[in-house]
């Protein structure tokens, strides 16, 4: 991973995943549902309110220690392959 801002991404997606498989029955809630103003809730409706909740709620994760880290990550990565060091994963 050469880009920092990817690796924050990635860790946000992941913490959106955790959050919905605890939604998972939300999600997958066939039942009809009404709006304020009593129209059905389309299940892709209702899936993205799910889903714009769970993005909301792990927002918190990008913080300013996230990012120096994966930039600190990527920098070291860069390096090692200047420096012709082949890549070793999970280290």
């Amino acid at each position: 991973m050469w880009k920092s801002i990817e690796g924050c991404f990635s860790v946000l997606k992941a913490n959106i995943k955790r959050h919905l498989t605890i939604y998972r029955e939300a999600i997958c809630d066939r039942s009809r549902q009404l709006d304020q103003n009593g129209d059905v809730i389309t299940l892709a409706g209702r899936q993205m309110r799910v889903l714009e909740r769970a993005a909301k709620a792990e927002m918190k994760c990008m913080t300013s220690v996230l990012v120096s880290r994966m930039e600190l990550h990527c920098s070291k990565a860069v390096n090692a392959a200047a420096e012709g060091i082949p890549m070793v994963y999970g280290k």
